[in-house]
This record gives structure tokens, sequence and C-alpha cells, in this order.
């Protein structure tokens, strides 16, 4: 801006002096010629009134001017009679001249002629006095003349004149643009509260229009921040990853999930590529995709988790990003994969029992056994699968409640110790059965628990522990409380669980030796519904077993 008004100001400066110059120029040549025609006019009069000779006149011209005039008289037929510069036979008629026309016509006359170089100007006046006509004329130089002759010392002025005019543009530029560059230098456009004072009451306008924009741009940019917090807080505390890249694959933004997700050790740096945060193809493949398709999803596998991706194309402003979506699907997986097993399982459970009752019921229906011993024996088959049928269905069902009700809908303050010795004396004739000894010890409280699950669990528990005993072995029940936990311990010293079946047997259906579960008439829904009682009740279980050495279950669940 003081550019422009400094080269505004110098060119009206310099268009001011060069217009002056033409125009002093003008007046000044206008104000020389009028000068020196008057000269020969008055010359012209006093000679012809005094009527002197030619040769007084000529004499008259030298004494008294400086400078030299042509004195010439001529008759009316425009013949020269006498010519103080050259000879009169020399010189050719000049009634045709303007001069002496007009003074034919008129009693006097004047002319002006440019010499043929450009360099001079002569100036004639004619005077008519009785039968001859006395004109005189002069030299001066013209205007180009003139000129030229000044050339230098316009040179030299013009030189004075821009530094003159320069400075001057200087000056009042800065005066011109000193208030408003005062107001920006007190101008802060961020600050709500904007004081400027000013000098010029002309530019109060612009500092009122300046604290308006103010207070607008502040309460935008507070919004905005806000925004960029809200957004922030949500994108770092979600549990979900999530990831921004622009066109190139260059991360935008990523938040501390994905990076936990895919490479915790990964430390984000402007410019960073995703292919320096995960090393997965998959992933790096599925932006390839979405970059043709607009959408593209998949599964990264990790030693611990399953971790689905979603990746969408998002275009704007001529370019594009993509967003990546990062789920943890471990649990989600996992649960798809049970349920495929249960499905599997529950048919295949089903299907065994159901298939023995059809085949001996269509056996006894086409009296296939016509005694009676056969008839006692293959009903009696019968029904012990259908028992293990009901057993199986009121397993599940059993399941089904436990994972549907509340436990605040059920729970009663009960004794644990109490729960486990009715336990005992139910099982009692089973274990004196298999030659199991029982043994039931620990400590009397209270918890706040539903007491028929509690009593399930025990059930279950010391069930499993006398069925897969030894013949003569033991079941030790240990019930105590630690650090606001109670703790159920059911241990026996029966045949024991490998490692490699530890992890699985809390699943539904999951048997380890599927032999043995037959004879014994187990569902394989036993310690499934152990677990979800546990967790019903906000707890845990864990399993310690060796083969052949025994198994140790412990079940914690919070005390009152």
């Amino acid at each position: 801006m003081q550019k422009k008004i400094f080269r505004s100001i110098f060119m009206t400066v310099m268009l001011a002096v060069i217009v002056f110059g033409i125009i002093a120029v003008a007046f000044g040549f206008r104000f020389y010629r009028q000068e020196a025609e008057t000269e020969l006019a008055v010359i012209a009069t006093v000679a012809t009134k005094q009527k002197y000779s030619d040769e007084e006149i000529n004499d008259i011209l030298k004494e008294t001017l400086n400078y030299e005039v042509r004195y010439t008289r001529l008759d009316l037929e425009g013949n020269v009679i006498y010519d103080n510069f050259f000879e009169t036979s020399e010189l050719e008629n000049h009634k045709e001249r303007r001069e002496i026309a007009e003074a034919l016509k008129k009693g006097e006359g004047q002319a002006t002629r440019l010499s043929k170089t450009m360099s001079t100007t002569s100036y004639y006046y004619a005077l008519k006095d009785g039968d001859c006509i006395y004109r005189f004329s002069r030299e001066r130089n013209s205007v180009v003349a003139i000129f030229l002759g000044v050339v230098g010392l316009i040179v030299v002025i013009s030189a004075v004149v821009i530094v003159v005019a320069t400075i001057i543009s200087v000056k009042l530029s800065e005066n011109a643009i000193k208030p408003i560059t005062q107001i920006v230098n007190n101008l802060d456009v961020l600050d709500e509260n904007l004081q400027v004072k000013v000098e010029y009451e002309e530019l109060e306008p612009i500092v009122e229009a300046m604290k308006k924009l103010s207070e607008r741009l502040s309460r935008y940019i507070r919004r905005l921040k806000n925004e960029k917090e809200k957004i922030s807080l949500i994108t770092e505390n979600m549990v979900e990853g999530m990831i921004l890249l622009d066109e190139k694959e260059t991360i935008l933004s990523v938040n501390k999930s994905a990076i936990e997700f895919l490479n915790p050790n990964f430390s984000y740096s402007e410019g960073a590529k995703i292919s320096e945060l995960v090393k997965n193809q998959s992933l790096i493949d599925g932006v390839k995709i979405a970059d043709e398709e607009g959408t593209s999803y998949g599964v990264i596998s990790t030693p611990n988790k399953q971790i689905q991706f979603y990746v969408n194309k998002a275009g704007f402003n001529n370019t594009h990003g993509f967003m990546i979506l990062l789920v943890d699907a471990t649990e989600k997986l996992r649960a798809e994969e049970i349920r495929k097993d249960f499905s599997a399982n529950v048919s295949h459970e089903l299907k065994t029992p159901l298939t023995t009752i059809k085949g001996f019921g269509e056996m006894l229906e086409n009296g296939i056994f016509a005694d009676m011993e056969s008839v006692k024996k293959y009903g009696g088959t019968i029904f012990r699968e259908s028992e293990r049928l009901l057993a199986l269905i009121n397993d599940i069902i059993r399941l089904s409640e436990i994972e549907e009700l509340s436990a605040d809908e059920t729970a009663e303050e009960i004794c644990l110790l109490d729960v486990a010795n009715d336990v005992e004396e139910t099982l009692q004739l089973k274990a004196d059965k298999h030659k199991i000894s029982v043994s039931v010890e620990g400590e009397k409280f209270t918890v706040k628990a539903n007491k028929s699950y509690m009593m399930e669990l025990f059930l279950n528990l010391i069930d499993n522990a006398i069925k897969y005993n030894n013949e003569g072995g033991h079941v030790f029940v240990k019930v105590e409380k630690r650090n606001g936990l109670a703790y159920i311990v059911v241990k026996d010293d029966g045949i024991g669980i490998s490692a490699e079946h530890q992890d699985r047997i809390f699943e539904r259906f999951y048997r380890v030796d599927k032999s043995r579960s037959k004879q014994t008439g187990g569902t394989g829904l036993g310690l499934s519904i152990v677990k979800h009682i546990a967790s019903y009740h906000n707890g845990s279980i864990s399993i310690q077993s060796e083969i052949g050495e025994g198994t140790e279950i412990t079940v914690t669940i919070p005390c009152l």
C-alpha cells in the first residue's frame, strides 16, 4: 500500500513539474515574441514620424540597439528601394510577402517566419507612410533553440525535482500510512476486548469494524477450538482405533487405540506413512482397494487379538483421503466360533440319544424283542437315554436362564459352608458307590448370591470330582474368606487334566475324555454352567491340574 501511495504521489509531482515546465516555456516564448514585435513597431513608428533618411535610420538602429535590426524601404509596388543588409539589385519583389500585403491594405502588417534550420525565428513589421513602406525585422531564437539551449539546465533542475519529489513522496506516503500502521501494530484481531486509540477520526470506522471482526473471529475460533477438543477427546478415548490418511497414505491423525492395536512401539511424527505403523499387508491392500472401490474391510490377526478393519474413501477439495476404523473383534469372533461349536455340539448331543431311542423304539414296535428280558434290557436303555436327553435340555435351559437374569434379581444372603454341606449329603450315596471320600471344611460367613445357583455350582464341581476320580480317591471341599472375597476350592486326587485341555474345559460340550463322559452320563455342560454362575455373581474361576495327580478348581465371588 505504501509503495502504491508513493508511486501515485511521485507521478503526480512529476506530472505537475512537467506541465508547469511546458506552460512556463510556452508563456515565456509568447512573451519573448510579443516583446520583439512591440520593439519593432516602436522603432518603425519613431523612424517614420521623424522623417529620417535611410542612412540616419540605419545609424540610429546601430547606436541605440544591442542587436541587429534589418531595415528595408519599399515602394508601393513592392520593389526594394533600400536595404541595410543586402544590395537592392539582389532582392526580389516583396509585394506578396504577408507583412507588405497587410501594410498595403491596412497601413501596417506583421509576420513571423521560421528559418530553414528551425534554430531562429524572424519577426517582420511593415508600416505604410505616404508612397513608401518601411519594414523592420529581427531574428530571435526559436522555441526549439531556446529549449536546446537550456536543456542542460533542465536536466539539472529535473534531477533536483526528482530528488525533492522522491523525498516528498516518501514523507507523504509515510504520513498517509502511519496511522494505519499504528492501528495494525496495536491490533490483535483475536483479542475480544480490543482497545485501539487513533489520532485521526477518519480511521475510527475502520477500528470499529476491526473490533467487530475481532469479536466474531474470537467466537468462531473458540467454537472451532471447542469442537476440536471434543473430537480429540472422543477419538483419544475411543475403544476403537481410528486413522486418517491423505491421498498419499500419509498419516494425518491416529489415536492411541489404533497404535495399541497395530504397533505399541510406534511413535507418531508428521509425515509418517501407514506402512510405518502397520506391517500387515491385508490393511495396506485394503487401503488400495478402497482407493478403487470406495470401501473395504478385513481382519488383522495378531498373536493375541483379531482386529477387524473398515476403510472408507472420502473426497474433499479436489482431493481425497481415507478413514480407517479398527475394532477389537477377538471376543466377537471367539463368541461366533463358540456359537458355531455350540450349535454343532447341541445337534450332535441331541441326535445321539434320540437316534438310540428311535432305533430301540422301532425294534420294540416291530416285535423284534420277543422275550421280556430283552424288552426290559432295551427299555432300560431307552429310559437312560431319555434321562440323558432331559438332563441335556435342562442344562441348556439353565445356561440360558443364567445368561438372561441379573444377579440382583435373585440374590439373598446365604452361608456357603451350609450349602457345601447340603450338597455333600446329597452326593454321599454316589460317592459311596464309587468308594470316594468327600470332606467339607471352612469358616461360616454369608454372601449375597442366588442359593439355587450356588447349590448347582457345588453339585457340578463335587460331582465332577467324584466321577473323574479313581476308586478309593478323595474329594476335598474348602470354603474360606480372604480380602473380601469368598474362595470355594474343590480338589480331588483323580485322573487329572492335561495342560492342552485346561483352557477349554469351561466351554460348552467340551469333553476331555468323551468315552468316559458317556459312561458317567455327563452332558459336557457342567463346568460351563459353573463358569456362568461365577460370572453371574461377578466372580472368577481357575484350574490347576496334572495328569494322574488330580485337579483343583477355585471359584471366587465377592462377599457382603
